[in-house]
């Protein structure tokens, strides 16, 4: 019974010790005495700088994008695709003949689009040159150089529907995909190994001009990209029959060409020496899919915590991050965001993780559907503070800000962050933290 009772009044001194918030707690004897404070803060400024990569590896992503759009913020953009197929054959019997029917190629909505999808594109489809080669490192970029030939093999009036499930097919010149399946039927040797078929047959870039207004995505896989050629088997009745080429995705990638003139983002330079901060972007700060633009955050003003007292410890930190007023509903949004933690030399060395240290964070979209206005994004950056407290120079970390890899390199999903100063959507870090002061 003792110690029980016992038991109890410790806890009770111990409740009484720490459960104080937002005062001084005085402790000690008559040599010493000393206070602790809890402290809870969202004014500690936020440094976030808008950055580009003049090159995003695109080869081998199950989504590409195709088609042309301007606008006021980010210029004008052409996406187009390129691929190689792979090479596909029948061995044709001896007392049957064989009858050319048709040849097209066959595209699947993604879902993801940007412009007015009512808007007509003219999409062009171009042989290439000759055979895709792929550089000593073995990727393709989406600013990679492939020779087409000039002359268009089709042009096809596409009418963007990225909302439907329903695929696109296009027929392509009779006379060139005859001369394929002939080639098939003579069992010529080009058709022998993917090696001998892509010296035969390059393969095409589906390219748009610049009278749409759209682009969107399209599915790439076996099931969702391929050319089909259709023939007739004539025995002693007509037997339809087909055959499929599918995308080689080693050889295929996503070309972008940008023209930022005129915009906000006319100044921007590859490198992290050239990142612009938001002050000179009329605070706000750029993110976007495809085209090599992401973003550092700082935090130039967090050692000033220390002048708060003898010692200073972080205990919570949570960034707010705020898309413009009505993002949610003029962009796609990504419905998930990365920090990466990076060097002095924006070299990546961690991300951000869950309390748990094994799931990575997603950034908690918060979409508000009612007013379009409250949607942010947030981090639990409590561990990346705390280690970062107190460093200087080459040994202060700094936070990149991206979309998962498979969206920055396969869509235009896009973000503008707004840190307009004393208004509603300025970034916001959440920060708690305790003083020891000591008072001697």
């Amino acid at each position: 019974m003792k110690s029980l009772i016992h038991f109890i009044y410790s806890l009770l001194f111990l409740s009484f010790l720490f459960s104080c918030i937002d005062k001084d707690d005085t402790l000690g004897s008559a040599l010493v005495t000393s206070s602790f404070r809890n402290v809870i803060t969202d004014t500690c400024t936020i440094d976030i700088s808008t950055l580009y990569i003049d090159s995003i590896e695109t080869i081998g992503d199950s989504v590409c994008q195709i088609g042309f759009h301007q606008d006021s913020v980010y210029g004008k953009i052409t996406s187009s695709y390129i691929t190689e197929f792979s090479v596909n054959s029948f061995t044709p019997e001896e007392d049957h003949s064989y009858v050319f029917d048709s040849i097209t190629i066959t595209l699947f909505p993604s879902g993801d689009y940007w412009g007015d999808t009512l808007a007509l594109q003219n999409l062009h489809i171009h042989c290439i040159e000759s055979e895709i080669i792929l550089p000593d490192n073995n990727t393709l970029y989406n600013t990679s150089i492939v020779n087409l030939m000039p002359t268009p093999l089709c042009t096809y009036q596409l009418s963007p529907r990225p909302l439907t499930s329903k695929s696109i097919e296009i027929r392509l010149p009779d006379n060139w995909g005859k001369t394929i399946f002939d080639d098939i039927v003579a069992e010529k040797q080009s058709f022998d190994s993917q090696e001998k078929f892509k010296a035969y047959f390059p393969g095409l870039a589906l390219v748009p001009d610049e009278k749409g207004s759209c682009i969107m995505g399209l599915k790439i896989n076996e099931s969702s990209m391929f050319l089909t050629l259709y023939y007739q088997d004539i025995d002693t009745h007509k037997e339809e029959k087909e055959l499929k080429f599918s995308t080689n995705i080693d050889y295929a990638f996503t070309k972008v060409e940008h023209d930022r003139s005129n915009t906000p983002l006319e100044a921007l330079k590859s490198g992290n020496i050239n990142a612009i901060s938001s002050t000179t972007l009329n605070d706000k700060a750029y993110l976007m899919g495809l085209t090599g633009i992401y973003n550092q955050i700082e935090f130039p003003h967090l050692n000033n915590l220390r002048g708060k007292g003898d010692i200073v410890s972080i205990e919570g930190a949570t960034i707010y991050l705020y898309p413009e007023a009505n993002s949610s509903t003029t962009h796609q949004l990504p419905t998930e965001l990365r920090l990466y933690v990076a060097d002095d030399n924006n070299v990546l060395e961690d991300q951000i993780y869950e309390s748990s240290g094994t799931t990575v964070q997603s950034g908690n979209l918060s979409i508000d559907s009612i007013y379009n206005r409250d949607t942010y994004y947030a981090f639990d950056i409590t561990s990346f503070l705390r280690d970062n407290f107190t460093t200087e120079g080459m040994y202060r970390k700094k936070l990149l800000l991206n979309m998962p890899d498979e969206d920055f390199r396969s869509t235009f999903k896009k973000v503008i962050f707004s840190n307009k100063k004393d208004e509603e959507r300025e970034m916001k870090l959440q920060l708690r933290y305790k003083v020891y002061t000591n008072q001697e």
